[in-house]
């Protein structure tokens, strides 16, 4: 868990993570490094690191297998800016990579294009919660 103090998380915030995913603590540093690399991999400034891991602790008890598919998935549909998807809905990160191709599908099996189903998704981010 000083990973978690080291990127800049408050002592408060930590205690509401670990409320929310108790997981936390026994994860190692390494473990919480792994999944920091990775959201700067995509792009992701320090503020987003941080707001992106608060606003879903849930997000540190996926193995890095599960994110990289997931964000593999974003990055297929043309989803650019990851940084920016990721920090406006964090809770993206706890999708599985089916329930967006689901989601996606049904949409344009509905007459919508593909284009304007992505464009819709990157402008309202919400729309992830409802997959």
């Amino acid at each position: 868990m000083i990973e978690l103090y080291s990127i800049g998380i408050s002592e408060e915030t930590i205690k509401n993570m670990l409320e929310v995913n108790p997981e936390i603590k026994d994860l190692s540093e390494k473990e919480i490094k792994e999944k920091v690399l990775i959201l700067e991999k995509f792009g992701c400034f320090n503020d987003q690191i941080i707001n992106i891991i608060s606003s879903n602790p849930t997000f540190l008890s996926r193995t890095k297998g599960e994110i990289l598919n997931l964000v593999k998935t974003l990055v297929d549909y043309k989803f650019r800016t990851l940084n920016i998807l990721l920090d406006s809905n964090p809770y993206i990160l706890n999708l599985d990579p089916f329930e967006i191709k689901n989601y996606i599908e049904k949409r344009v099996e509905q007459g919508e294009l593909l284009e304007d189903v992505i464009d819709d998704l990157d402008s309202n981010p919400i729309l992830f919660n409802e997959m």
